[in-house]
């Protein structure tokens, strides 16, 4: 079959057999049109490549995080979590009651105390007494050893030194054994009066702790996560939630490393949020690490790579609905080096 371009068709589409056809331009355009449609469908991935690769010659974009400022509530005390006061997302202010702790070894031993059931002082006749046989038994073995001495200095086998020697210990060993005998008479008043003034400062002191075991917000923000369960037992710094400050949000850019003339503080960049907004940020600080960029933020047909991890703030207010912990967005920094009708893009 041979195709021939110069048919009849071809140079009178308007008749068919010598007969005037009114319908055949609209029918002749509506195939040009449709094989238009085709071409530019089987274009248009090309086209949307081409047009990206461009738009990344023409400015500079790097995915970013909404990052609110975070706080720790840690148990001050060890004890056993008793109840929950808040939930995630509950909105709390300074004083609110967070946690309620409980440690039930400090509460039974405050009963015992207050009760009068404290565990009461040995009595001290028996161990005064085996005392007092010691020192005895000391100062008799200083004595002997006194008179040992004289008889060898009158025998010539002993010095005077020695002598005086003796004496000093045998007068050291009778003065503790006076001393002894002055601080039993009056141990029963002053052992019970000191062992009850004990009672009473630990009673207190357990009192206090009790009384520190609630766990209340110390600023105002919102619950963000809630990491311990009632019935459980935690130690002094354990983290039991975490809150959200109600100060303003800052941004994590995860720059590209060729782009990092643009990580310089006071640097401005605008932020396209969820809903299509633009809102204006500016660079804080200069990077200081690289990290992988998240899975929810890397870009189709892009292996995973590195970036650089760069802080910024918002210079206007940021709306409460998008105030999101990780909230993703999408950044970009005026390209310095192409403008186009005196436009920066």
């Amino acid at each position: 079959m041979k195709i021939r371009f110069n048919s009849p068709k071809e140079r009178h589409p308007t008749q068919d057999n010598g007969m005037q056809v009114l319908y055949a331009p609209g029918k002749r355009l509506a195939f040009r049109l449709r094989w238009y449609l085709i071409l530019f469908l089987i274009l248009l991935p090309a086209l949307w490549l081409a047009g990206r690769y461009g738009l990344e010659l023409i400015r500079v974009e790097a995915p970013a995080l909404v990052r609110l400022p975070t706080m720790e509530v840690r148990a001050m005390q060890p004890g056993q979590v008793e109840s929950i006061r808040v939930q995630a997302g509950d909105h709390v202010d300074i004083g609110t009651p967070l946690v309620e702790l409980d440690n039930p070894e400090w509460r039974l031993r405050l009963n015992l105390l207050q009760g009068g059931s404290a565990p009461v002082a040995a009595p001290v006749g028996d161990l005064g007494a085996r005392n007092r046989a010691v020192l005895q038994s000391l100062v008799n073995r200083a004595s002997q050893r006194v008179n040992d001495t004289r008889r060898l200095v009158q025998q010539g086998a002993a010095t005077r030194g020695e002598l005086v020697e003796a004496q000093n210990a045998l007068d050291s060993r009778e003065a503790e054994l006076l001393d002894f005998e002055r601080s039993l008479s009056g141990v029963g008043s002053s052992e019970g009066e000191r062992y009850e003034r004990q009672q009473q400062l630990e009673s207190r002191w357990l009192a206090g702790q009790l009384e520190q075991m609630q766990v209340s917000a110390s600023e105002r923000g919102r619950v963000a996560e809630v990491v311990t369960a009632p019935g459980e037992n935690v130690g002094p710094g354990t983290l039991l939630m975490r809150l959200e400050r109600s100060g303003p949000a800052q941004l994590w850019v995860y720059l590209d490393p060729k782009d990092v003339e643009h990580a310089i503080p006071g640097s401005p960049l605008d932020v396209r949020l969820p809903d299509g907004d633009w809102i204006k940020a500016e660079v804080i600080n200069p990077a200081e690490s690289a990290n992988p960029l998240p899975s929810d933020l890397r870009q189709p047909f892009r292996s995973p790579t590195r970036g650089l991890m760069v802080p910024a703030r918002f210079t206007e207010p940021l709306a409460n609905e998008w105030r999101v912990d990780s909230l993703p967005v999408r950044v970009r920094f005026p390209n310095e080096h192409f403008t186009l009708f005196g436009m920066r893009f």
